[in-house]
């Protein structure tokens, strides 16, 4: 392997990171107050549609725009909506997946090593459980209800329950905050679990911590319910399907159907939205967590050139990262970078550098 000349230096050729949080897909179901057991998978179906053409420059503007796309709606006889998935958190940050430079990898494992000791995966836990009960993982259908609840039961049987309206999607929830939300459990599992959960991120034996979620909100049957959205692929535009949705194959009273889903990486996207040191004055909450802090909604790009503060420029001041860390006496001393590049490495991916300098 290749040797680095600088002792802490954090870049190197070949870097990569597994993912810490490995998600399920979600599946919806529906549901009934009057037995909420029985669980009815909701099933996508195709509809054709007349619209009128209205984007920019259209062929036939204000014509009508006749297409196909899927739907998934709250069946007859049922006034609720569940989504279940599951997390398990392991501990895939604490050293590199791959990396061609045993200086580098080494020094990946000081910086983890150190941010335990300091509790810091014990901040980001915090921070994951707040999404998880704020029911941001929803996305479009958090706001087609008002009355839901977040259910969770983890590897260790610990249950907690909570009311996601009781809390922000911009501003994180204190422990004081998580526990005024609760409506099943107590404060103390509250601990229980974000110490769960830093376990799962940071333990040495590559023990996973599971947490099982279930969202259940009441809606009225024929409201409409929004799983992922799909790209449209070359053989559903051929079937001129204008609209696709995620789905899974199941069967249910006797026959066979496509069931509504939520892609694991669209609940990922969700849990990891904890971004809350970007910096920018523009954007007042939480983005989720990449190296360049890149807004879908917005094509911002928060951590840019401009600003130096991408992963990978924060990542080039390695020895001052760790050594921040390694000082600090309380977890408020750790700084938000070095929570920002942890979170990154929790998140996983491809982080090697292509400069001369890296490479040996």
């Amino acid at each position: 392997m290749a040797k680095t000349s600088a002792p802490l230096s954090l870049e190197t050729g070949m870097l990569a990171f597994a993912r810490s949080l490995q998600i399920t897909e979600g599946l919806f179901y529906a549901t009934r107050k009057a037995d909420s057991a029985i669980a009815a998978p909701i099933e996508i179906l195709e509809k054709g549609v007349r619209g009128q053409s209205s984007e920019d420059k259209a062929k036939n503007p204000g014509l009508s725009n006749p297409q196909s796309v899927e739907y998934a709606i709250v069946p007859q006889g049922h006034d609720g909506v569940r989504l279940t998935f599951s997390i398990r958190f392991m501990p895939f940050s604490r050293a590199p997946h791959a990396c061609n430079n045993t200086d580098v990898g080494s020094a990946y494992e000081r910086l983890a090593t150190a941010y335990r000791a300091a509790d810091g995966y014990k901040v980001l836990a915090g921070l994951y459980l707040w999404n998880i009960a704020n029911a941001r993982f929803a996305w479009r259908n958090r706001f087609q209800s008002d009355a839901m609840s977040v259910s969770i039961t983890t590897s260790g049987g610990t249950r907690l329950k909570f009311d996601p309206f009781k809390l922000s999607l911009t501003e994180p929830a204190s422990a004081v905050e998580l526990s005024a939300a609760l409506i099943g459990g107590n404060t103390a599992d509250i601990e229980k679990v974000i110490d769960g959960i830093a376990f799962g991120l940071a333990n040495e034996d590559h023990e996973a911590y599971t947490v099982n979620v279930s969202w259940d909100a009441e809606m009225e049957a024929g409201q409409e319910v929004f799983p992922s959205q799909e790209y449209v692929r070359e053989e559903k535009a051929i079937a001129n399907l204008s609209r696709v949705f995620a789905k899974l194959p199941t069967k249910w009273g006797g026959r066979s159907l496509m069931q509504a889903s939520m892609h694991s990486q669209k609940i990922g996207a969700a849990l990891r939205c904890i971004d809350i040191w970007h910096g920018d004055e523009d954007e007042t909450k939480p983005i989720p967590v990449n190296p360049y802090g890149g807004v879908q909604e917005t094509g911002a790009v928060l951590r840019n050139s401009k600003t130096k503060r991408s992963f990978y420029d924060l990542r080039k001041n390695g020895e001052t990262l760790i050594d921040g860390i390694e000082s600090a006496t309380t977890v408020s001393e750790i700084s938000g970078d070095a929570h920002f590049v942890m979170a990154n490495l929790i998140r996983g991916g491809v982080f090697g550098s292509s400069s001369k300098k890296a490479e040996g």
